[in-house]
């Protein structure tokens, strides 16, 4: 855990006299509730983002770098004097110092440059001082200064990933997860997530649960952060269980291929196998019944090793009797020749159509191999847009001009007002690409086994029909031979006999091949099994937790003044859908869970943000120990409610609580209320608070004295 402790931002103007003439904001902060109340416009979002920007949590606030911030920090600001002056004020450099203190009461000073005039200072590290802000201007004492990254890959676990350092300076371990946007599929929670839970900024926050969580690939991202911060022992078994469930998709996979190439053979072979398990089993003796089959007949069918006694009989009487003439074999060989000829010319046609088919699949990879290399060419393109925006090569110097054709730009490039689809950062549309890429090469691997299968399938055909004619050219010599001579067919009969029986023996071993192949897959699919089963052990455990936080956010859900719905239609649900999160149901045997926010007024769902949100700082066993509410007072909530959430803050003494609230501030309910400061703290003990009460006329940046 840890708590700030200071903030103040230094600013460095076109007025300034020299360095040390600095403009900007200090404030001190306390453990418990802190509260920063003025009147719109003065500078309470300042602060706010300025405490996201020091922490790099500023893509909460949909943004990358300084332009999460506000212009008064990185281009100009101004102050009035008095209401018949203005000062302008031009920014040649500025930075915001962050004081915080961990559980283990040790102090760091985190430093991040908003705008500076040296590449030296780059907006996307954050420096960490050993020490208070006060030690900075200490001249004998050791600041230890180590620099970390904010932006790129490694950040959450690189040794000089910032979010990698402050994870273990609050004494948090990070958990593995499922993350489809790694190429390991694997990553740690990122702390940026888990800050979603906790920081609730203005704009977005109170929309939904989490709403300003930014999209990393992680699979059900918002039931991981519930799992860490409760500390259930779902965070650790869900891996494993995406884990085995990984392996239990890839033995099924490996399944349906030992099936499929069981299909292979049995085209391969002219024959038919028997007792194949459509579905993964562990039970041996249905694998031990997979066996071959051939038609002897229309109605016949015979297994291999009768097929073997009666291929090898047919050849030894062919070897026990004297060679027959043309004369004797003649109508024997006439009928043979006939029927021959006829299954040639329906294969020779056959295996034309099966050719015209292979190339249209041939063709088809051509197609999948050009969607991958435009997917490819976009994905690093989008990587690339990714460097410009991180690196700020687009960057609000003065005139905000291009670097390609020095056009003026403003901040937003497009106005989003009438757009009415989905917009997705490049970080969603990257991780999409990804994802399209994934299925194509999916797709590439599964056309490409398709094909060697059919390329193995049309040599066999092509060597059946060589074979074919081998025999009705030996017939067809035979036809036009001398009576006397003796009958060639029969002799290249008994040979293509002889490897027919070869070839079935071959066929024999193929199959068991394949079954000892699928034993093994039983045995693994067993231990999966197993495995699976001793998953299940820790979660009545968890239930406690759960049970124990679900108590927690219904007391205050119901102490803020909830009247949407009464106490027992409302639960926290343990299963999909909304895994870990308020629904309602209309009785407790109700089958279907509904959404919370649907099923309340907005004021309402306000207040579950605010009850839920308390209920994991106070129940968290892995929280960072701090929460931040923008404006808590949204949704023509009215004033008791807003007195009872300041008044359960306070209580929460031993974690840091900071609201930014304004005053004088229509709340927009049936009775006209306005945010009465005075009123909202009129019940705190003093000693459970720290008030910061901004000036009702200057805004928050001034000269620092």
């Amino acid at each position: 855990m840890f708590i700030i402790q200071r903030l103040k931002s230094e600013v460095l103007t076109d007025k300034s006299i020299d360095i040390t003439d600095l403009y900007g904001f200090d404030f001190n902060f306390d453990q418990g509730l802190n509260i920063i109340a003025g009147p719109n416009s003065r500078g309470k979002t300042t602060i706010n983002t300025c405490i996201y920007y020091a922490l790099g949590m500023e893509e909460l606030l949909g943004a990358h770098n300084e332009k999460a911030l506000d212009k008064a920090l990185k281009q100009e600001f101004v102050i009035k004097p008095n209401d018949d002056e203005e000062n302008y004020y031009r920014v040649l450099s500025s930075k915001i110092l962050l004081e915080v203190k961990n559980d283990n009461n040790k102090v760091v000073t985190l430093e991040r440059y908003i705008k500076s005039s040296s590449s030296e200072f780059k907006t996307s590290n954050i420096n960490v001082y050993n020490g208070s802000i006060a030690d900075l201007s200490k001249e004998d004492y050791d600041l230890n200064l180590e620099i970390f990254y904010v932006n790129g890959e490694g950040n959450n676990d690189g040794l000089n990933g910032f979010y990698n350092w402050f994870s273990e300076f609050i004494n948090i371990e990070l958990p593995e997860v499922s993350n489809s946007s790694r190429t390991s599929n694997y990553s740690p929670l990122y702390l940026q997530t888990i800050f979603s839970a906790l920081f609730i900024e203005q704009t977005k926050g109170w929309s939904d649960f989490f709403a300003t969580m930014p999209f990393f690939g992680i699979t059900k991202a918002k039931e991981k952060i519930v799992e860490f911060l409760l500390n259930l022992n779902e965070i650790n078994l869900s891996t494993k269980k995406d884990i085995l469930s990984k392996e239990k998709s890839f033995l099924t996979e490996e399944w349906r291929k030992k099936i499929r190439a069981f299909s292979y053979l049995e085209r391969k072979n002219n024959s038919t196998i028997i007792n194949v398990p459509g579905e993964l089993t562990t039970d041996k003796t249905l694998i031990e019944k997979i066996t071959g089959q051939f038609a002897v007949s229309e109605t016949d069918k015979i297994n291999i090793n009768q097929f073997l006694e009666l291929k090898s009989e047919h050849v030894r009487e062919l070897e026990q009797r004297p060679l027959s003439t043309i004369r004797e074999n003649r109508e024997i060989a006439l009928a043979t020749f006939n029927k021959e000829k006829e299954d040639y010319y329906k294969l020779q046609e056959y295996i034309e159509r099966f050719e015209n088919k292979l190339r249209v699949d041939s063709q088809q990879s051509v197609i999948l191999i050009s969607q991958l290399k435009t997917v490819e060419s976009e994905i690093k393109d989008h990587n690339n847009l990714k460097k410009v925006f991180n690196e700020n090569i687009i960057s609000e110097r003065g005139a905000n001009q291009c670097p390609t054709c020095s056009q003026e730009v403003t901040v937003d490039l497009i106005s989003t007002k009438n757009i009415k689809i989905p917009q997705l950062t490049l970080e969603e549309n990257t991780n999409f690409l990804k994802g399209q890429k994934k299925i194509i090469e999916s797709s590439m691997g599964s056309l490409k086994e398709t094909l060697e299968e059919k390329n193995n399938l049309l040599l066999y055909f092509k060597n059946t029909l060589r074979q074919k004619e081998i025999l009705l050219k030996s017939l067809s010599k035979d036809l036009i031979s001398d009576d006397r001579a003796f009958s060639e067919s029969e002799v290249v009969k008994k040979l293509q006999i002889e490897r027919e029986i070869e070839d079935v023996r071959i066929y024999q071993g193929a199959i068991d091949e394949l079954k000892e192949e699928l034993k093994v897959l039983a045995n693994k699919y067993l231990n999966n099994t197993i495995e699976f089963g001793k998953l299940g052990e820790s979660e009545l455990e968890d239930e406690t937790k759960l049970s124990t936080f679900e108590d927690k956010y219904k007391d205050f859900l119901f102490n803020f003044g909830y009247e949407s719905n009464v106490r027992y239609q409302i639960s926290i649900n343990r299963k999909e859908p909304f895994k870990y999160f308020p629904v309602y149901k209309n009785h407790s045997n109700d089958p279907i869970p509904q959404s919370i926010r649907i099923n309340s007024s907005a004021s309402d769902f306000v207040r579950n943000i605010w009850a839920y949100t308390l209920a994991l700082l106070k129940n968290g066993q892995n929280t960072p120990g701090i929460i931040m509410f923008d404006e808590p007072g949204q949704h023509r909530t009215n004033l008791n409610s807003l007195k009872a959430l300041f008044k359960a803050c306070s209580d929460i003494s031993d974690k840091q609580t900071i609201i930014f609230t304004s005053i004088d501030k229509p709340l927009g309910n049936e009775e006209n209320e306005k945010i009465d400061l005075d009123i909202l703290i009129e019940d705190l003990d003093v000693n459970k608070y720290k008030l910061i009460r901004l000036d009702d006329t200057l805004k928050v940046i001034q000269k620092l004295g």
